[in-house]
């Protein structure tokens, strides 16, 4: 379905003459957070797949549609009572759909790029541990969260019309990913970096 909408926005966009280019990225995500009341946290290692439309892609500026699905959370020590402190963790999975300026340097053939821009994440898997216990706490977590990313890449020319990239992004929460309290947790922001390789295909120009 989501490929099918691409594809869709991609026959539009010819029509009006706007370079285009589709593709897919892959990589993993280092997933962090700042949560209230635990200073000390583990990052949670996941992994970070979707799809990329780029509009003037081979223009200097362009803009960016990347829906991607990214597993995101981080470990932490929780406060057992008598038990003393265990091991626990978050694992907060998304669909985001991040909107950005990209910003290329130098020939197409080879060159380097940053980008920039808010990103939506829609809630679609949320589960904490404390030690061997697990449970899932869809009812507390906030539906959709707010965030803004940027990094920095390089993209190679393969072929005509084909291009290989490799980048860094640091995504930074806005919003709090929980609209409710999970045991001795108000507030969970996540602060991610994510390393991603991409295939890129210029459909019109």
């Amino acid at each position: 379905m989501l490929g099918l909408a691409f594809l869709a926005v991609a026959q539009s966009f010819a029509a009006a003459a706007i370079p285009l280019g589709l593709g897919a990225v892959g990589g993993v995500n280092i997933g962090n957070a700042d949560i209230e009341g635990h200073s000390e946290t583990d990052p949670r290692i996941g992994m970070a797949m979707g799809l990329r439309l780029e509009f003037g892609v081979s223009s200097p500026f362009s803009l960016l549609v990347e829906p991607t699905y990214v597993q995101k959370g981080a470990d932490f020590s929780y406060d057992a009572g008598l038990l003393g402190e265990a091991d626990a963790s978050g694992e907060l999975d998304y669909v985001e759909i991040p909107l950005l300026l990209k910003a290329k340097f130098g020939a197409m053939k080879t060159h380097l790029f940053l980008f920039a821009g808010p990103s939506i994440g829609i809630n679609v898997a949320a589960k904490g541990n404390i030690e061997s216990l697990s449970d899932t706490f869809e009812e507390e977590v906030a539906p959709v969260v707010y965030s803004g990313d940027v990094g920095v890449g390089i993209a190679f020319q393969v072929q005509q019309y084909v291009y290989l990239s490799a980048e860094g992004r640091y995504s930074h929460a806005f919003s709090d990913a929980l609209d409710e309290s999970v045991g001795d947790i108000d507030s969970w922001k996540s602060r991610d970096f994510r390393l991603m390789a991409g295939v890129m295909v210029e459909l019109f120009d």
